[in-house]
């Protein structure tokens, strides 16, 4: 009892000194602490180009026992001065430790740091700088010294440095690399023995690698490292015991030694051999991993590799490995499908100047057995900046067990058979065994044949079915032979060539020449198209006897970096093809197109539809600007195409039919030439184009007329205004010289502007410019000629687009024509001058024309401020107009009506007139007043409603056309009714007057004076109901004596009803 009491008693004693040792070293550190971290902290931010911030420090005895630390408190570390942006690293605590008896003896040396929870951002810059070095780095050698001189009362004597919950992510701006690593724990020692420091490195970690592309190929990897060594400090000797690199659950040893003096030496040994898997799938991305767990596996795979020599900023040391697998097998647990005897033997060597140009890579007797098929191989590539490779295959693979064997549900119903031959070789200093792969022809580097192939394509319905294919490479240039295959009821067969194959794999400046040809039977664009019903034509079309033929001459670099198309010269050769629902065929297309840096000439693009041809040259300049997303610049298409026939038939099926005239349905042009060039220009987006017109000519068959030297200039552009400016050219015998400004807003000074047209010609034939059919000849019953009161067709004068509806703006236009054509009417010297006027008005300022044999000149104003109700107020002068040659149309109560029939002679007169007009300008008479002084010389009245009335009353004379020499008269029209004031007729029946009133309807009350010799006894029984002898003149109101210095008597008629239905009788006028 008395012993333990003692020990007790010991104990005791020596735990409350080490209490007071720990509580005296602490108040000494304490009364430090504070001394200690701000001159550490001030003199590090004073030399480091970034910027260093703790929060606040404190004493933690006991938390890394036995050594007592100073924490500091969420240390972040800024990259400059300014401290904006994220910190490069931020802490949340880290503690430097001291031991006891230093800090008694007044030396405070750090034994320990601990840094936990945590996170470091690091970023290597395009040109090399990592900004977390460039932030640590010193201003100077001598201010480095300065630094060690002020703090030489804190010192480092490490023996451990552990790093607890640290977040650390690595970008290079360079390589696009991201690596993000999580480090659970790293927990480093070091112990001292004389010059030698024994090391150890526990760690555990997670490990993420993506690339630019973000691949998957290292992502999420749990990698640990148990290293243990000695450094020999006078030697500045790093030797590595045995120690060991677990990746996942594979693992590697390493050993070896590393002199880190002023030229850090390396001799590393790295080590694996494994009689299981874990070490390749340690390595594949996680989805194929998870993939791989449906099959059963084993094999054996090595792994041995040396780094030995120099490693500095310009020197690599030389790097060897060894590698390889044997007796691997792989079986689908699901299916009774496996690939055996997978094996290979691998090296790989950086070469005696250890670099990637004398790098090689060598992969020999590679080895499968995948079902009954066969897989056999070798590759060696070397200089891997510029890789030339020595490739040797020979397979012949069962496509339904690969897809079986896989798994994948595409490819389930994967069948065929596929033969691979290579023996592609640009290294001739290496020598292969070959004993096991199968021979090939002369010159034949490569031969694939694929027979009977059946796959289907990923969400799309339609398998493809009996592809049959060959291929091969001859002295370096691919030839595709052959590629045939079915598609649902389409079947399709190609060709093609690369003429270097070479040549592309190692981006050499060279020319290269691309061809392909395809053919088909019979193609079915809608079933392949998955066209629905709505697009039943689609469905229907059959494309028959397809071909096209195609070749690309550039060079390599071209080719793998078009900016933005490939330089060279592109040709389209004997494109043909036949359809079924545009039943015309296409043959003999062709083109050749060069491609240089901006422009992009088509030097030749022709070819037939059915018995139309046609050939397209052009230029476009400035061609990249097409392939910006933002276009900004200016850009210039010229072309000149010609033809020397093109039917409209040969070009329309039975639906073009439908929106063409039948007019035009078998037109015809020959000598077709067009010439233009187009300047337009984008300012980010659309701002103008400047067409030049060189040239439009060509003739047409069927309705006989020739375009000729049609030329002119047209701008357009979206500050809104369309300029045609002095497009002339002759139109069969038509002539003209045409100018339009057509402005939608102010000049860039604000003033508002005129829009204008003027045309001027020669001679304008409108006769043979509207020679066309536009009808479709569907035969209609004709309907009977009616007369009606009633307004049954205002409907139709109103029913188009009704073009006033339109604001009018201020326009001005001018028209000179020296000849006129139309149907009978010849007018000459028409001069014009109208202005529009946004207060919906057109003034008639001058129209001027000679017509008929005589002149017309007219002025007036359209009022149209009520679309639907135009109003034109006009003044007409005519001067010996004759009337046989004109023809007026109007609208009489809903009827159309053309008026020139029962009046024929010289016009001379002034006609005032207020006219009610239709939409489309037909004038509507009921409506209408007019006031009209006339004068009508050698008249003749035809067909005369009056005088045929009365035909049955003269005798011997023909009252269907009875001639006068002069008529003069003040006519008026008024509430749709003519009145005609008394007026002397000295005609070829006599000295006649007449007087009364005709209204639209065909109404008429007309009161003739005619000689009483000239009524028969016919006449006298149906006026009087007695014979001529019965009845005494002088007795009859209706009878009076000639006036005086005459001979005879006159008789007073009036006329009244309808030409259908008339009445006839005595009666005198009031006036009379």
């Amino acid at each position: 009892m008395k012993a333990g009491k003692k020990i007790i008693r010991v104990a005791l004693i020596s735990l409350a000194a080490l209490l007071l040792l720990t509580g005296i070293a602490g108040g000494i550190l304490y009364s430090q602490q504070q001394h200690l971290t701000q001159l550490a902290v001030d003199e590090l931010n004073k030399q480091f180009a970034g910027e260093l911030v703790l929060e606040k420090s404190s004493i933690s005895p006991f938390s890394n026992f036995p050594y007592v630390s100073i924490a500091l408190h969420h240390v972040r570390f800024y990259a400059n001065k300014r401290m904006d942006g994220k910190p490069l690293y931020e802490v949340e605590k880290l503690y430097a430790g001291f031991s006891l008896p230093d800090i008694l003896r007044g030396r405070y040396q750090v034994r320990i740091v601990v840094v936990a929870n945590g996170k470091v951002d690091i970023a290597r810059a395009a040109n090399g700088d990592v900004d977390l070095i460039k932030a640590h780095t010193f201003k100077s050698d001598s201010t480095a010294a300065a630094v060690a001189d002020s703090a030489e009362a804190l010192s480092l004597d490490l023996k451990k440095v552990i790093l607890k919950n640290i977040d650390v992510t690595y970008r290079d701006a360079a390589s696009g690399w991201k690596i993000v690593s999580h480090i659970d724990k790293v927990k480093t020692s070091f112990k001292m023995e004389g010059d030698s420091m024994a090391l150890e490195l526990d760690s555990k970690m997670l490990f993420d690698f993506t690339s630019r592309t973000d691949s998957t190929l290292f992502r999420n990897r749990k990698v640990s490292l148990d290293v243990k060594g000695n450094y020999d400090v006078s030697k500045k000797q790093l030797a590595l015991s045995p120690s060991t690199i677990r990746l996942e659950n594979a693992s590697l040893s390493l050993a070896g030694s590393a002199t880190l003096g002023k030229e850090t030496m390396l001799d590393l040994q790295v080590k694996g051999d494994r009689p299981d898997l874990n070490l390749l799938f340690a390595l594949v991305p996680n989805d194929i991993a998870t993939m791989m767990e449906k099959y059963r596996r084993d094999g054996r795979i090595f792994f041995d590799g040396t780094v030995k020599g120099k490693l500095s900023k310009n020197e690599m040391p030389a790097i060897r490995v060894n590698f390889g697998c044997e007796n691997v097998w792989f079986q689908n647990k699901n299916i009774d499908r496996k690939v055996d005897s997978l094996g290979f033997k691998g090296y790989y060597t950086n070469g005696d100047a250890h670099t990637l140009k004398t790098s090689e890579l060598h992969l020999l007797d590679i080895n499968a057995k995948p079902g009954q098929g066969i897989f056999r191989g070798n590759f060696v590539m070397k200089d891997f900046t510029d890789p030339h490779i020595v490739t040797q295959v020979y397979s012949e693979l069962d496509l339904k067990f690969v897809g079986e064997f896989l798994g994948i549900k595409d490819l389930e119903q994967l069948q065929g058979q596929i033969a691979l031959k290579m023996n592609f070789k640009e290294l001739v200093d290496i020598h292969l065994p070959e004993q096991q792969l199968a021979k090939l022809k002369e010159g034949i580097q490569s031969e694939l044949t694929v027979t009977n192939l059946e796959f289907r394509i990923p969400n799309y319905p339609l398998p493809v079915r009996k592809m049959n294919l060959h291929a091969q490479v001859r002295n370096g240039s691919l030839l595709l032979d052959s590629i045939a295959f079915r598609i649902g009821n389409s079947d399709i067969k190609a060709g093609g060539s690369i003429s270097d194959l070479p040549a592309i794999f190692h981006a050499q400046q060279k020319p290269i020449a691309v061809t392909f040809r395809a053919s088909s039977n019979a193609i079915h664009p809608g079933e392949l198209m998955l066209a629905d019903t709505t697009h039943k034509i689609l469905r229907q079309e059959v494309m028959t006897g397809f071909h096209v033929g195609l070749a690309f001459e550039t060079s390599v670099q071209e080719l793998l970096h078009p900016n933005p198309l490939p330089k060279g010269t592109f040709r389209l050769t004997n494109l043909r093809a036949a359809f079924k629902q545009y039943p015309h065929a296409l043959h003999d297309f062709g083109a050749d197109i060069a491609i240089n840096d901006t422009s992009l000439l088509v030097r030749n693009f022709s070819g037939h539809i059915d018995s139309s041809g046609f050939a397209f040259k052009g230029r476009l300049n400035n061609y990249p600007l097409w392939f910006d997303k933002i276009k900004k610049g200016r850009t210039e298409l010229a072309f000149d195409l010609k033809s020397d026939r093109i039917a409209v038939n040969d070009l329309i099926g039975p639906r073009g039919r439908k929106f063409i005239p039948q007019g035009y349905w078998y037109e015809e042009a020959g000598k077709l030439w067009l010439r233009a060039k187009l300047n337009m220009r984008y300012d980010t987006v659309f701002k103008r184009v400047d067409a030049r017109i060189a040239n439009i000519s060509g003739t047409l068959k069927q309705h006989p007329i020739q375009l000729e030297n049609i030329k002119g200039r047209i701008r357009y552009g979206t500050n809104r205004y369309l300029v045609v400016d002095t497009l002339t050219g002759k139109i069969g015998t038509t002539d003209f010289d045409m100018n339009l400004k057509l402005y939608a807003g102010p000049d860039r000074k604000g003033k508002e502007r005129n829009n204008f047209f003027s045309f001027k010609s020669q001679y304008l034939n409108i006769d043979e410019l509207m020679n066309y059919d536009f009808t479709d000849h569907t035969a209609q019953a004709q309907a009977p000629v009616k007369r009606t009161t009633a307004r049954e067709n205002d409907s139709l004068h109103a029913a188009g687009f009704n073009i006033f509806k339109i604001p009018f703006s201020n326009f001005d236009a001018q028209v000179n024509i020296g000849k006129i054509r139309y149907h009978r009417l010849w007018m000459k010297e028409v001069l014009a001058n109208v202005h529009m006027q946004k207060d919906q008005r057109i003034k008639v300022d001058t129209i001027s024309l000679r017509m008929a044999g005589g002149h017309i000149g007219m002025r007036g104003i359209l009022n149209a401020s009520d679309p639907a109700k135009l109003y034109f107020r006009s003044g007409i002068r005519l001067d010996s107009v004759d009337m046989t040659k004109m023809l007026l149309k109007f609208d009489n109560f809903g009827q159309d009506m053309v008026l020139n029939n029962n009046l024929k002679g010289k016009l001379t007169g002034h006609i005032k007139s207020h006219v009610r007009l239709h939409p489309d300008l037909t004038p509507v008479l009921s409506e209408t007043t007019a006031k009209m002084d006339v004068e009508i010389h050698n008249g003749v009245l035809l067909d005369f409603g009056p005088m045929q009335a009365m035909s049955s009353y003269f005798k011997d004379k023909n009252l269907r056309m009875v001639r006068f020499d002069t008529l003069r008269n003040k006519l008026t029209f008024k509430n749709g009714t003519l009145e005609i004031p008394k007026m002397n007729i000295n005609s070829s029946l006599g000295y006649i007057e007449v007087s009364g009133n005709q209204s639209l309807d065909l109404q008429m009350n007309y009161y003739l004076r005619v000689p009483m010799k000239m009524v028969t006894q016919v006449g006298f029984q149906a006026l009087f109901g007695r014979k001529r002898e019965e009845v005494d003149p002088d007795q009859v109101d209706a009878i009076e004596n000639a006036d005086k210095g005459k001979k005879g008597r006159f008789m007073h008629i009036r006329i009244s009803g309808t030409p259908d239905k008339y009445k006839v009788g005595l009666g005198k006028a009031k006036s009379i």
